[in-house]
């Protein structure tokens, strides 16, 4: 199947499959917040006709009731669910439970009995552009569409008079044309600007990866420490994954984290060399230079990655970089951040820096075995560290 084919445009927006099942979850992120600016636009919508139509005193309330409602309904639960972590079935039921709210509303118009007493065509134009706001395969989007006009024109046929009925045809008509032809043009131009995005940041990823690399290449003291740590924070997130407490997380969250753990020491790279390196302890002028990495790699990380369609993982990238010494009472760096107040994707890097800097040898002290280190990370639960991650930490790696 090539790219280009009927096949493909109807199927996977002229990507390849594995392109499109890439760029899904990305495309729903999208839809989540285009879709409350539409039912936002929609409840007003509904509310003006409602106020117009009784203050006329005219006897078409329904509709205008059930679109305000509806709309109105769907979009508090945006506002609601958008202060946690959305997963990705939750948007697409909150999407799709706007379509069909769209079709109850255009089966409640149809069994109007004159279509003069109310607003007929701009309602159908907004039933058309309504769908344009949910990204999904072009094939689903127009049996909606062709559902929708054809229950629609099916009432109208039984319950209205021939004149009306025949300008319900006319609207449909117009309806599935425009909604179909402008679905095609801005669901491609969506998807394919997403996936352009992607491998932007894919390169962007790469370039930041190098530069992750070459701080470990110029600190002499920490070989293999990225490595390390990546595969401490899988296993880490492998194990929230399976705990209650964190069900609200998902897979795309566990995925960044990891995707964002080897950047977390990228700060560095302004590190003077005869600190990075220094064999003995530093001095307390020398390690206020030395704390002010976390704050570079944030910035490093803003200035590199800040267009990348990811918001998410922009963040998380941005959050472990400067928060990974902050400290849990309160008494880290660089912001004094306390408790939760510090991100979990920082929480969760902070073990397994700290757990992999103990088992290793540095310049200036020898590897620890690795039950006196997990016995030091058991002292800083509460303190140092999260106290619900640092068992959870303990039990993943004994």
């Amino acid at each position: 199947m090539t790219k280009n084919s009927p096949k493909s445009f109807l199927l996977y927006c002229t990507l390849a499959k594995d392109e499109y099942d890439h760029v899904r979850p990305l495309v729903w992120n999208r839809n989540r917040r285009t879709l409350k600016i539409t039912s936002l636009l929609a409840a007003g919508m509904g509310l003006l006709f409602l106020l117009f139509n009784r203050l006329t005193h005219s006897e078409v309330w329904m509709p205008y009731l059930f679109l305000f409602c509806g709309s109105a309904l769907v979009y508090l639960l945006l506002r609601t669910l958008e202060r946690k972590t959305m997963r990705e079935w939750l948007s697409k039921l909150l999407c799709y439970m706007e379509m069909l709210m769209v079709c109850a509303y255009a089966g409640i118009l149809s069994t109007q009995p004159s279509n003069y007493a109310i607003p007929a065509t701009s309602i159908i134009v907004f039933i058309a552009v309504l769908p344009l706001s949910i990204d999904d395969r072009p094939v689903r989007m127009y049996a909606f569409m062709l559902f929708e006009s054809a229950a629609y024109l099916v009432v109208s046929y039984r319950l209205k008079s021939q004149s009306a009925f025949l300008l319900d045809v006319v609207n449909v008509i117009t309806f599935c044309i425009i909604g179909m032809v402008l679905y095609a043009f801005v669901c491609i131009r969506n998807v394919r600007e997403i996936h352009q995005g992607m491998r932007v940041e894919k390169a962007q990823q790469s370039t930041i990866s190098a530069l992750a690399t070459v701080v470990e290449e110029r600190d002499e003291s920490t070989g293999d420490h990225i490595l390390r740590t990546e595969h401490f924070v899988q296993a880490l997130t492998d194990a929230m994954a399976k705990q209650g407490k964190y069900a609200h997380l998902t897979n795309e969250y566990y995925k960044d984290v990891v995707l964002a753990a080897p950047m977390h020491d990228i700060g560095k790279i302004k590190i003077p060399d005869a600190i990075l390196n220094k064999p003995g302890r530093l001095t307390a002028e020398e390690f206020e230079i030395m704390k002010r990495h976390s704050a570079y790699g944030a910035e490093i990380i803003r200035k590199t990655m800040r267009d990348v369609e990811n918001e998410d993982y922009f963040a998380i990238a941005c959050n472990i970089a400067r928060y990974h010494h902050e400290r849990f009472d309160g008494k880290g760096y660089p912001d004094g951040l306390k408790g939760e107040e510090i991100p979990l994707e920082a929480r969760i890097m902070a073990l397994a820096d700290v757990y992999d800097a103990l088992i290793s040898e540095r310049v200036y002290k020898k590897a620890f075995p690795a039950e006196e280190a997990r016995r030091i990370i058991q002292e800083g639960a509460g303190t140092q560290f999260d106290p619900d991650l640092t068992q959870l930490f303990l039990e993943c790696i004994s």
